[in-house]
């Protein structure tokens, strides 16, 4: 799945346009399930926070959490970095020094 705002951003960048903008992506899935991955993205980090705060993580489901810093030719999300956890993902972050 590509994210429609995250191509379009991706074309004016290539016009000469320059944005310097993440994108925090979330795919979550219940163990051992043949279904494809939910995904959700975000555009800052307090954002995900009130969505965890909300939606906590469930022992019976997988969750992937993922920094990208667009797509790619192919519209492949380009990964900066990623993690398993929410909280081992926000360590990543801010170890990282990116501010969202």
């Amino acid at each position: 799945n590509v994210n429609v705002k995250t191509a379009a951003q991706e074309s004016s960048r290539k016009m000469g346009e320059k944005t310097s903008s993440y994108i925090i992506l979330v795919s979550e899935k219940e163990r051992d399930s043949e279904e494809e991955w939910d995904v959700m993205d975000f555009e800052a980090l307090a954002d995900l926070k009130e969505f965890r705060r909300r939606y906590p993580e469930k022992m019976k489901c997988q969750y992937r959490y993922g920094l990208s810093s667009g797509v790619d030719e192919q519209f492949r999300y380009v990964l900066v970095t990623k993690a398993d956890h929410f909280k081992q993902f926000v360590r990543q972050l801010e170890r990282l020094g990116i501010a969202l």
